[in-house]
């Protein structure tokens, strides 16, 4: 049986929804948690397939082959990876800025948006809400998923900036935070088991798609937002990865100092 991993986000559940609704059924062992910890179990083995960040990918990629047509990205705001501030963000220069542990991809791109495009360089500190260490008077913080819409009711943090928005006012492309990837040797050993979950994949994000109402009417109050709201997320969410996305994927490594052609690393179906 197939190890899964799944974001324990509600970000993830139009692709999971098939399979939580009992729509499309899967025979694997599911494991959840935080992206930086699914990339981590994904690398060393311990599961065969799940979501992992972008940067695990472009920084692994020789480890891993990627589902076709499926990632967490959006063109523009995506509502649920920001950077809150107390202080305009040119103004952080050697300030104290925390980051969340939960994700190395986001933490990339704000290091990269913060020294290329603003051209300050703070002190950084990392934070995991699970733990409890974020300080109550930190003067900027990274936030992703569900943790980011929970910061958002602290008022005191005056300037709030969208990273996918961020990314996409740079480059004209949709940023993708997270792809699903199969380990190689899994691939090698069990080719037909991959392909197949690969389809009810397919299945249950077509299915989730098609039931987002439900979802948001189901899990929007478990993170503080409306179904108004959680529809407004879930809009401005991509699951696909088509070649605007690749492109995406390949400018961001470039801009990381890794040369990554996408297209080498996709699972022939």
């Amino acid at each position: 049986m197939l190890k899964v991993g799944k974001i324990e986000y509600i970000n993830v559940l139009p692709v999971y929804f098939g399979f939580i609704d009992g729509a499309v059924s899967l025979n694997c062992e599911f494991t959840e948690a935080v992206p930086s910890a699914l990339n981590e179990l994904l690398r060393e083995g311990k599961i065969d397939i799940s979501p992992i960040s972008s940067y695990e990918f472009i920084t692994n990629s020789e480890k891993y082959l990627l589902f076709p047509n499926l990632s967490i990205s959006s063109y523009g705001k995506v509502k649920s990876v920001l950077f809150f501030s107390r202080l305009p963000i040119h103004q952080l220069h050697r300030k104290d800025v925390w980051l969340t542990k939960s994700s190395m991809t986001s933490k990339a791109l704000i290091e990269y948006l913060l020294k290329n495009r603003y051209g300050v360089e703070p002190n950084y500190h990392y934070y995991s809400m699970k733990e409890g260490n974020l300080p109550k008077s930190a003067t900027a913080v990274l936030a992703i998923g569900d943790d980011a819409f929970k910061l958002l009711k602290d008022k005191s943090f005056r300037f709030i900036y969208d990273l996918g928005e961020e990314w996409h006012n740079l480059y004209d492309l949709p940023f993708v935070f997270a792809v699903w990837a199969v380990r190689r040797e899994t691939v090698k050993n069990n080719p037909l088991s991959v392909k197949k979950v690969f389809e009810k994949f397919t299945a249950s994000k077509k299915y989730g798609l098609s039931h987002l109402e439900k979802i948001a009417k189901k899990y929007a109050g478990k993170v503080g937002l409306t179904e108004a709201e959680c529809m407004e997320y879930f809009r401005c969410l991509n699951y696909d990865l088509t070649d605007l996305h690749k492109k995406a994927i390949n400018r961001f490594a470039k801009l990381l100092g890794f040369e990554v052609n996408i297209e080498n690393f996709i699972l022939s179906t």
